[in-house]
C-alpha cells in the first residue's frame, strides 16, 4: 500500500510538473494569449513601450480607458501624447509619469480617470496591470510598504492580520512572476485562439496599434448608441481609499518638482446616467472630495465640465463614441487656450 502511495504520488508531481513548464513556457514566448484578453495585452503593452520612450511631445494625458476614448490628442494640439491605460488608477498613471519624465520634458499633465478608479475599485489591476508586469520590482515593493502601513492589500479587502495580508502579497507577487499555478484555467481558451485564431488576432492587433500609434494612444469606442446606466448608486457615499490618493499625491509631488501643470478632468457621464446622479448623496460626496482635494493640492486643477454628453455621443454607459471624442476633445482645446 506504501509503495502504491508513493508511486501514485510520484506520477502526480511529474505529471503537475509537465504540466506546470508547458504553461510556463506558453506564457514565456506567447505572453499576450496566456496572461489575459489578447486585445487587452496588445492594447496596454503598446502604452507600455509609448511611457518608457524618449518623445517630443511635452503635453501628456494619463487615465483609465476613459482618457483614451475621451481625448484625441491630434485634435487638442500638435505637442499632445494621450499615454492612458486602460483599467488604471493613480498608481499606474504615477509610474506613467515617473518614466515619462526620465527621458522626457513635460509642461501639461491631464489626468483622466472615472469616479470608480478615482475610488479605487478596478478590478484590473490584477486582470492586467501585475500579469502584464507594468510595475517594476522596485515599484511593486513599495506598494507592499504602504499596504502594511495601510493595512490593506490594493484593490482588496482591509485586513487586521498582517500575516494574512503578507500571504496575499506573496500570490500577487507568485502572480507577477507568472507562476503557472495562476493561469491554468485560461490555458486551453489561450491554445484555442493561438492555434485557430492566430491570424485574426494579429490583423486585430497590427488594426489596433496602427490606429493608436496614428492617434497617439486614442482609441475609438466605435459609433454606436448607448442610452444605458453605468450602475452608479445614488445612496451610497463617494469614498475613495488612501492607497490611490498617496499615489495621486506622488503624482503631485513629481510635477512640482518639475514644474508640471496639472489637471485633473473628471470625464462626462452619458445624460441617463447624469439624471441618475444629480441630487444623490454620491454626487454631493463627489462634490465635496473634490473641493477638498483641489483646496488641499494648491497646484491642481479639476475640471467637471461638460459634466454630461447626450446618449448618442456614447458607445457604451462609460466611453464616448467617435462624435463623443470630437465635441469633448474640441471643448477641452478651447478650455485650454
Amino acid at each position: 500500500m506504501k509503495k502504491f502511495i508513493v508511486k501514485s504520488a510520484t506520477y502526480l508531481f511529474i505529471v503537475t510538473g509537465i504540466a506546470f513548464l508547458v504553461i510556463y513556457i506558453s506564457i514565456l514566448f506567447k505572453p499576450a494569449y496566456f496572461l489575459g484578453s489578447p486585445t487587452d495585452y496588445f492594447i496596454c503593452t503598446f502604452q507600455y513601450n509609448q511611457i518608457s520612450k524618449k518623445s517630443d511631445f511635452r503635453n501628456i494625458i494619463i487615465g483609465d480607458s476613459r482618457g483614451n476614448s475621451s481625448i484625441n490628442p491630434k485634435i487638442i494640439g500638435d505637442n499632445w501624447i494621450n499615454l492612458s491605460i486602460p483599467g488604471s488608477d493613480f498608481f499606474e498613471g504615477y509610474i506613467t509619469l515617473k518614466r515619462y519624465s526620465l527621458k522626457n520634458k513635460i509642461d501639461t499633465l491631464i489626468m483622466v480617470y472615472g469616479l470608480d478608479y478615482i475610488a479605487e475599485k478596478s478590478v484590473f489591476f490584477n486582470i492586467r496591470t501585475i500579469p502584464f508586469g507594468f510595475p517594476n520590482p522596485e515599484e511593486l515593493k513599495e506598494l507592499e510598504r504602504i499596504e502594511k502601513e495601510n493595512m490593506y492589500l490594493f484593490h482588496g479587502i482591509k485586513t487586521k492580520n498582517p500575516g494574512l495580508l503578507h500571504i496575499n502579497q506573496i500570490t500577487r507577487k507568485l502572480k507577477y512572476l507568472h507562476f503557472p499555478y495562476f493561469y491554468r484555467s485560461r490555458f486551453m481558451f489561450g491554445f484555442n485562439n493561438l492555434m485557430y485564431s492566430r491570424s485574426v488576432l494579429n490583423s486585430k492587433k497590427n488594426k489596433l496599434q496602427s490606429q493608436l500609434e496614428i492617434n497617439r494612444g486614442y482609441i475609438n469606442f466605435g459609433d454606436a448608441y448607448s442610452n444605458s446606466h453605468n450602475s452608479i448608486s445614488r445612496d451610497t457615499a463617494f469614498m475613495p481609499k488612501p492607497i490611490n490618493l498617496y499615489y495621486l499625491n506622488q503624482i503631485m509631488k513629481i510635477s512640482e518638482k518639475e514644474g508640471i501643470t496639472v489637471i485633473l478632468l473628471i470625464p462626462p457621464m452619458n445624460e441617463t446616467s447624469f439624471k441618475f446622479y444629480k441630487n444623490s448623496t454620491y454626487e454631493n460626496s463627489v462634490n465635496q472630495f473634490l473641493k477638498t482635494l483641489e483646496t488641499s493640492q494648491n497646484k491642481l486643477t479639476i475640471m467637471q465640465k461638460p459634466a454630461y454628453l447626450p446618449d448618442s455621443m456614447f458607445g457604451d454607459s462609460h466611453h464616448v463614441n467617435k462624435r463623443g471624442t470630437e465635441f469633448y476633445s474640441q471643448t477641452l482645446k478651447n478650455i485650454l487656450k
